[in-house]
C-alpha cells in the first residue's frame, strides 16, 4: 500500500476518535453532565 493511502486511513480513523468524542462531550453538556467543581453542591458528583 502506499505510504500516502496509509496516512489518509490513519487521519480518518483519528477524525473519527475526535468527531464521537466532541459529540459526547456535547450530548453529555446538553443534558446537565457538566461539572461546576463545587462537590458539595453537586447532585450526582462521583467524586465525593
Amino acid at each position: 500500500m502506499p505510504p500516502i493511502l496509509m496516512n489518509l486511513i490513519v487521519l480518518a480513523a483519528l477524525a473519527l476518535a475526535v468527531g464521537l468524542a466532541i459529540r459526547s462531550i456535547w450530548k453529555s453538556h446538553k443534558n446537565g453532565g457538566q461539572c461546576s467543581g463545587n462537590c458539595s453542591q453537586c447532585q450526582g458528583c462521583r467524586h465525593k
